[in-house]
């Protein structure tokens, strides 16, 4: 009843909110279970102390949730600024301007055409937000720049980044491990000819699998230095061609059967159009319009 009313009132999928609600493989309905005694605890407690009974009980819960609301507080100011330092760092090279928030919602619409859980989506966006943010200090900036090849040393200063943005993130207590694994194997390929480790396959954590996809998604929608940016056909050739070589097969594939691209290509459309009317005020009108029309 619960699943059909928030159905109805979003006009959503009944199956997606049913999925939402139990959870994956039920967990929600067996935690549901697993804190029900505390129900019959409260009406006891009711029945033998009347309203000194409820206070018992309320007065704890609301210690509880007052923990909570501090913690939860906490974690997103702790997002907040993790943001907005990768903004930041962003905004030294116009070219990869919002490329890190850009690659952090693809691989969440990725891992969730993928069907997998909210707090795994969570986590791998957090991860992909933050898999540049090595890229901070300023020995890449005009290496990132260069519109031409890149040396055999440059190209070994640039891969750096990765394992200087671990161990910046394990300075950081609020950044889980999981998210560290995947920014540290990001890079990774499938066949295992990707850096820092030269894992393959699975080995590669899952979310570092789908933000390798996505990062690359992201870098070919968009116009670079050396060229413009491509179309979607080129795109689509361009993961299937490398499916299970550089890219894992399973993510593409979950690709090619939605229309992430075709979202993410509208939204990289917007992304340009502000940053044209930061520089011409007069396009300010235009950009208005393609946001509404992007939606």
């Amino acid at each position: 009843l619960v699943a059909g009313a928030i159905a109805l009132s979003g006009r959503s999928s009944f199956n997606g909110v049913w999925r939402e609600l139990v959870g994956p493989s039920g967990s929600n309905i067996f935690y549901d279970l697993l804190i029900s005694p505390i129900s019959i605890a409260v009406a006891y407690l009711y029945v033998s102390l009347e309203i000194w009974g409820l206070l018992i009980v309320i007065l704890p819960m609301l210690f509880i949730r007052h923990f909570y609301l501090i913690n939860f507080r906490l974690i997103r100011a702790n997002q907040d600024l993790l943001r907005a330092l990768v903004k930041a760092i962003e905004t030294r090279d116009p070219y990869t301007s919002g490329h890190s928030m850009r690659v952090a919602r693809l691989s969440r619409s990725i891992a969730k055409a993928m069907g997998l859980p909210q707090r795994r989506l969570d986590r791998i966006e957090q991860s992909a937000l933050l898999h540049d943010i090595g890229k901070i200090d300023a020995i890449y900036t005009e290496i990132l720049k260069k519109p031409d090849s890149l040396s055999s040393e440059e190209r070994s200063i640039i891969e750096s980044h990765v394992t200087k943005g671990v161990e910046l993130l394990q300075t950081l207590s609020s950044v889980p491990a999981a998210v560290i694994a995947d920014v540290r194997h990001h890079h990774e390929r499938v066949d295992g000819k990707g850096y820092p480790d030269g894992l393959r396959g699975k080995d590669i954590p899952l979310g570092a699998r789908i933000i390798k996809v996505s990062d690359a998604i992201d870098a070919m929608l968009s116009d670079r230095p050396y060229r413009n940016a491509l179309d979607l056909d080129t795109v689509r050739r361009e993961l299937t061609l490398y499916s299970g070589s550089q890219f894992d097969e399973e993510v593409v594939q979950a690709i090619i059967d939605t229309d992430v691209l075709e979202s993410h290509r509208a939204e990289v459309r917007v992304a340009e159009a502000q940053e044209e009317a930061e520089l011409d005020p007069v396009a300010s009108v235009a950009t208005e319009d393609l946001s509404v029309t992007q939606g």
